[in-house]
């Protein structure tokens, strides 16, 4: 075999391999990144902060004893490693005034969910020094030397006296003071956001991949990602800001099986109906990307703009995708393995849909 046939081969093997990378590492989507949840309100000298953190990402951080699926005996564990979690978040969540530590105290455990996953709800409290001057507030949770967590991101709603708003601590913004947050870096960091939701979320980059797989040529498929792009819009705004309101054990499952069924009709050819049909998934894929938010506070001028700059980020992000995949199922349909390479790549795509569907919907 010459070095162009083999090259051809390479190239087309390069897409299955991709996809392989970006799935054989775990059985689940949503697994790279880690995402917490905090609220943090002032009372006086007094400070509340809200946390939820991963349920499985704490257990590692902290021995919470042996591994289970029961969400009674997850909040008994919680109980039992009350004192080892209060002394892992004291240097790692703090409250200052001034420069003067605030006194933590963890008062509260507890089991919620969001998604599919299940999440520790911490409740701290801070008795501060005083009720004036900076507060600041610092995060260090599941930071790169615990290796616990490939990312994390911890979206924050605070409401001091002298200021409310919305931040987001990751692994390069670990201190922040309030009244210090600009419009223009409260809108970097949603944006940010946005892009990292939709690249590490598998189920949507395959959801993307599998609409890529199917599209005929460049008019067709920028038909179908604005179908999809303005349809999972109108999701999340509506959920954000309408109150629209979908359990998330019918999202999850509904989502997992979009995958498989864009992939399925990929395979038999039958995509004379694709856009209506990547419309109404796309108010699915809205209420995943919603799940990622929680906002609590009323409407305001920059809580449009935080929830717009992060459906741009997830635009950006995929966008992103759409350049790095399409090229290369372009160049793959010009070589003589183009129909077994795509084939079997669109039958890895519907592999895990149907895979993510009955475990989202039969074992969780």
């Amino acid at each position: 075999m010459g070095w162009v046939p083999m090259r051809r081969v390479l190239v087309g093997m390069g897409l299955l391999v991709l996809l392989f990378l970006g799935t054989a590492g775990s059985a689940s989507a949503h697994v790279i990144a880690s995402t917490g949840y905090s609220t943090v309100r002032q009372d006086g000298q007094r400070v509340t902060w809200s946390l939820s953190l991963e349920y499985d990402v704490l257990a590692r951080a902290v021995d919470l004893g042996p591994p289970t699926t029961d969400d009674g005996q997850r909040a008994r564990a919680l109980d039992t490693a009350k004192d080892r979690i209060a002394a892992y978040l004291h240097d790692r969540v703090v409250v200052s005034v001034d420069g003067a530590a605030c006194e933590p105290q963890l008062e509260t455990t507890a089991v919620g969910r969001r998604g599919t996953k299940a999440y520790a709800d911490l409740g701290l409290v801070f008795d501060c020094p005083g009720k004036s001057g900076a507060f600041t507030l610092k995060y260090d949770v599941f930071a790169s030397a615990e290796a616990v967590a490939d990312d994390h991101t911890n979206l924050v709603e605070y409401t001091f006296a002298d200021g409310s708003g919305r931040t987001v601590f990751d692994r390069s913004h670990h201190d922040f003071t309030v009244g210090g947050n600009t419009v223009a870096s409260s809108s970097l960091q949603f944006g940010k956001m946005g892009v990292e939701h939709i690249l590490l979320g598998l189920d949507h980059v395959l959801f993307v991949v599998a609409l890529i797989l199917g599209a005929q040529n460049l008019r067709s498929l920028v038909q179908v990602i604005s179908m999809f792009t303005v349809a999972h819009s109108v999701t999340l705004i509506s959920t954000l800001l309408g109150g629209l309101s979908v359990p998330s054990v019918i999202v999850e499952p509904l989502i997992a099986l979009s995958i498989a069924f864009v992939a399925v009709e990929n395979l038999l050819g039958s995509t004379r109906h694709r856009l209506p049909v990547v419309f109404g998934f796309g108010f699915l894929h809205g209420l995943g990307f919603a799940g990622s938010l929680r906002i609590t506070d009323e409407v305001s001028p920059e809580l449009l703009l935080s929830l717009l700059s992060f459906n741009v980020g997830i635009e950006a992000g995929q966008a992103l995708l759409l350049l790095a995949v399409f090229p290369l199922v372009l160049l793959i349909r010009r070589t003589r393995v183009a129909v077994p390479v795509v084939r079997s790549a669109t039958g890895v795509v519907a592999a895990f849909g149907l895979f993510w569907f009955v475990e989202r919907f039969f074992l969780t």
